[in-house]
């Protein structure tokens, strides 16, 4: 199949974290993996006892369940023009295991994994 270029004007992206990826070209394989504990807290103080361990929470270490991808799939494609044409991309953010790709990406493997704790007073 024949390549497309991307041709795009202009892009602003406010803020990328977290293994969160701008990537500009083209990609032959992308995996993206991020974990991360978010401890939402009544009050303003955090101690020792407060610390969590990834360790501790089996979903860190579990395999992910990906889908397999066994089936064949037959596709045509006709392109109207050599290039793919966009005048402005505005994002707010790019986050824990996210990719904004400009090109193209053969095969995409994304994982982000988050242990939640909310802690409330008595």
């Amino acid at each position: 199949m024949n390549k497309r270029t991307a041709d795009v004007c202009d892009i602003y992206t406010n803020s990328v974290s977290f293994s969160g990826i701008v990537a500009i070209g083209d990609t032959v394989d992308a995996n993206l993996e991020s974990r991360g504990i978010a401890v939402q807290k009544e009050g303003v103080r955090f101690t020792r006892e407060d610390e969590k361990y990834f360790n501790n929470y089996a979903l860190f270490t579990q395999q992910a369940n990906w889908i397999p991808s066994s089936k064949k799939v037959n596709k045509t494609t006709f392109h109207h023009d050599d290039s793919i044409q966009v005048n402005h991309v505005r994002t707010i953010g790019i986050s824990s295991s996210s990719l904004m790709q400009i090109g193209s990406v053969s095969h995409i493997n994304a994982d982000a994994r988050i242990k939640h704790f909310r802690e409330l007073r008595d």
